[in-house]
């Protein structure tokens, strides 16, 4: 049989606090299944805790193979999980439990996908809601598109499930004649769905004439903190070589949820409506890589567990940071061998001809200042001292992620080691 090379390059995108989003359709002829969108699924509670337990766990190994020493690191897992679902949906035999086990899926075929669309419709609820004393709330948007190549066979369950639980058709185009003009097309609409954040993801090389499916998962959020910080100026940053830097301090008064915990503290920062927030653990100067080696599902657990409110005169830094790379490596040492091999099975896709991927890219990008994630408007929040605080800046090496606070899902994870 020919093996027909894939180019998949799931564009996992972290663009924070970006006004205006585009609404319009990827490029290309939609290929529509005649399902729609399951908008109520019916999904058992252990289904849905043992994915966003999966995704976690998935999470913290792609963050120990893609984190390098000394170096900042941020990327979306739940995008990852998001974008390599929609591939897995075709995956068959050795491939579809290599798979399984590099993503941490434990359902079967026929309840993850439901979990998924579940998850992603409680996310989105979760955005919409109401913020208490009014104010805006934070904006997520999860957008998935995957393009095929015109006139090629795609199985309708294929085409089904894109549709009932990732809420996409598939777009049709032309990759033989046209690639170098449809990689463009479709870097300009990655581009409108991340405000113009991401402007080139796909580089000359990732889409050629041989390219016969791309799949793509944008991840968008924007949050103002529930209590906006203030700009305090230059202060010393330790880092992990023992000597120190200046950086921009913000600092605020604030009750929060906060853990003083065996080797790190942690601190929980809310946005506006308290939905979704920034849980930063901050480990005590040279047990860093320590605490670094516990992260997994259970430990993020036991520090959710362990938060109790109090009143802080918190310091935090100004950081911004901006990472792109590909997955392929990664997922391969995590044991998703064959998928990218002429030995792959996707035939659950297409069984026209043999398809194999042959690339995932992943590119993020994150801003925090006073006023939220990269904040385009803030919410403030008054808050009357009642007693000097104690106070906790973070002035050394620390782990960050973004979570629903309500499902525990990792949208973004990452480190600052070098503000």
């Amino acid at each position: 049989m020919t093996s027909l090379r894939r180019w998949l390059i799931p564009s996992l995108i972290a663009t924070l606090g970006l006004a205006g989003c585009s609404s319009d359709e990827p490029p290309g002829e939609r290929i529509a299944s005649d399902k729609t969108r399951v908008t109520k699924p019916d999904v058992p509670a252990e289904d849905f805790a043992a994915l966003v337990t999966g995704n976690t766990d998935f999470a913290a190994s792609m963050y120990r193979r893609i984190s390098k020493p000394g170096e900042n690191l941020l990327f979306s897992p739940f995008s990852v999980s998001q974008a390599l679902a929609m591939v897995y949906a075709g995956a068959r035999g050795n491939t579809e439990s290599q798979m399984a086990q590099a993503l941490h899926f434990t359902l079967p075929q026929e309840r993850l996908h439901p979990a998924v669309n579940a998850l992603d419709l409680a996310l989105h609820a979760h955005a919409k809601a109401k913020v208490e004393g009014g104010g805006s709330p934070p904006t997520l948007r999860v957008v998935n598109a995957a393009w095929g190549q015109r006139g090629f066979a795609f199985e309708p369950p294929f085409l089904d499930v894109l549709a009932q639980h990732y809420g996409t058709g598939m777009y049709a185009v032309d990759f033989q004649t046209r690639s170098t003009s449809i990689r463009e097309d479709i870097n300009t609409w990655v581009e409108e769905q991340t405000a113009g954040r991401i402007e080139d993801l796909l580089p000359a090389d990732l889409v050629r004439p041989d390219t016969r499916l791309l799949l793509a998962n944008a991840l968008y959020f924007k949050g103002a903190w529930q209590q906006p910080f203030h700009a305090t100026g230059e202060d010393s940053f330790h880092t992990l070589e023992g000597g120190t830097r200046q950086v921009q301090m913000m600092s605020t008064s604030i009750t929060v949820p906060f853990l003083d915990s065996e080797g790190f503290e942690a601190v929980a920062l809310p946005y506006a409506g308290k939905a979704f927030r920034m849980l930063v653990i901050v480990p005590e100067q040279g047990r860093f890589a320590q605490v670094e080696s516990r992260l997994s599902a259970d430990f993020l657990e036991g520090v959710r567990a362990g938060l109790s409110d109090r009143h802080l005169a918190l310091g935090f830094p100004r950081f911004e940071v901006k990472q792109e790379f590909p997955l392929d490596e990664s997922l391969e040492a995590l044991g998703m061998v064959d998928a990218f091999t002429e030995g792959a099975d996707l035939s659950g896709i297409s069984q026209q001809a043999a398809l194999m991927i042959s690339g995932v890219q992943h590119e993020a990008f994150i801003s925090v200042s006073e006023w939220g994630t990269e904040a385009a408007a803030a919410t403030a929040v008054g808050a009357v001292v009642v007693s000097a605080p104690p106070p906790f800046v973070v002035d050394r090496p620390f782990l960050f992620l973004i979570e629903d606070v309500e499902t525990k899902s990792v949208l973004f994870l990452g480190r600052v080691v070098n503000p």
